[in-house]
């Protein structure tokens, strides 16, 4: 069922804040922050990593303060994506109804609302105007516009959702198998079980490069996009435990054994090794993400920047990372949630840093209180960032509004 709404609910909330850096910081007490961003926002993120190649690097600039502009009423606790100035979330969770939500990016409005009973992990993705959610054993395009159920399709289970946007394509990935989808007519192009996948692909130039098991050997695995068969396969040392890989035009980039290597997207060869995390006191690399000949990873030792040809490390910083599988690059800055930072004792925080220096632009800030945490990864658009936490219960949009006081 689909609901067209055009209201807007206050949820109370707060923010208190002090220009203490270069930017702003918010703090959250008991104030509403209904506030629209002073601009619709623009840029997407249509999927888990931004984009098909997991790059976590939409090409936008991330707004210039943190503060908290507007949460929304609908409860998520999961990824929101960012698609032609609309959010889309899910509540799925036993004590909600497993809808899907459409929000007004700038200000929250709430535009259509369509019901599917479900519950549990869940993911989305935007492609060809359609919004796919996968869930359990369904897949279920809705009219990204009005919410209006296309099509639904049975699958063999669910881990991750990732999309290809030159192909029109939507790839279910299970404990087992990857299946391809057409986005707008749900017709199966193929399925293979060859592979046992534990993270999601990355799509680039008509690849899909996913990394799992073949056998029980630990592999880099290349598949064609248009039908399923294999390109290449390479092993490796192990599996990485969290990173999925990212693919861009200078490689495919992964940990393998606790150090970030690059592998040749048409031979599978491995290339080079840029780091090693054996030099920290703790993690591999929870989140990988490329951009302008730099590679940004983040651990539970910290948040790292490394030259993508060289390895050289360009700066470091030895924050707690408080939701591991998250880290957004903008055009200037590295939006990632940390906690318990030098510049924030006690509190739990999603921050802006330097791009090129890793110096702190700004960082909104919460309360931990009773287990509160921030609960996905940010998504980051231009002019906002949009978040999920359980000190709100729902989703929040960070951007450049006045800083409130009591």
């Amino acid at each position: 069922m689909s609901s067209r709404i055009n209201r807007r609910a206050v949820l109370s909330t707060a923010v208190v804040g002090a220009g203490a850096l270069s930017g702003c910081l918010s703090i959250l007490p008991s104030v509403d922050s209904d506030r629209p961003l002073p601009n619709a926002p623009t840029g997407a993120w249509t999927q888990y990593g931004a984009n098909g190649a997991n790059t976590f690097t939409p090409g936008v600039s991330a707004p210039s303060k943190g503060n908290l502009a507007w949460t929304s009423e609908a409860f998520t606790r999961f990824q929101p994506v960012v698609a032609d100035g609309i959010v889309y979330i899910t509540n799925f969770d036993p004590s909600h109804d497993g809808s899907v939500i459409a929000l007004d990016g700038q200000d929250g409005t709430e535009q259509w609302r369509t019901t599917l009973n479900a519950s549990g992990a869940n993911a989305t993705a935007v492609v060809d105007g359609h919004c796919l959610i996968a869930y359990d054993t369904e897949l279920v395009a809705l009219d990204a516009t009005t919410g209006d159920r296309i099509w639904s399709k049975s699958t063999n289970g669910f881990e991750h959702l990732v999309a290809d946007d030159a192909t029109g394509t939507v790839f279910v990935v299970s404990d087992n198998s990857i299946a391809a989808f057409s986005a707008t007519a749900g017709k199966l192009r193929w399925e293979t079980d060859r592979l046992r996948p534990v993270h999601a692909p990355a799509i680039h130039g008509g690849g899909l490069f996913a990394v799992g098991y073949v056998d029980e050997t630990p592999s880099l695995v290349c598949l064609a996009v248009n039908d399923g068969s294999n390109r290449w396969q390479r092993d490796l040392s192990s599996v990485p435990e969290s990173a999925a890989p990212v693919v861009t035009a200078e490689g495919v980039f992964l940990s393998d054994d606790r150090t970030l290597v690059v592998h040749d997207r048409e031979t599978g060869a491995r290339q080079r090794e840029l780091y090693s995390f054996e030099r920290e006191s703790v993690g591999s690399p929870t989140t990988v993400a490329v951009a302008d000949r730099t590679v940004f990873a983040n651990s539970a030792s910290g948040i790292l920047a490394v030259d993508s040809e060289t390895g050289r490390e360009r700066w470091h910083r030895a924050e707690s990372v408080s939701y591991p599988v998250g880290l957004c690059v903008g055009t200037e800055t590295v939006v990632v949630p940390v906690d318990n930072p030098e510049f924030a004792p006690q509190k739990k925080t999603i921050s802006a840093f330097d791009r090129k220096t890793g110096a702190t632009r700004w960082y909104y800030a919460f309360d931990p209180g009773f287990h509160h945490h921030v609960t996905s990864s940010p998504a980051l658009v231009d002019g906002a960032v949009f978040f999920t936490a359980t000190h709100i219960d729902g989703l929040g949009a960070l951007g450049d509004v006045p800083t409130r006081d009591n």
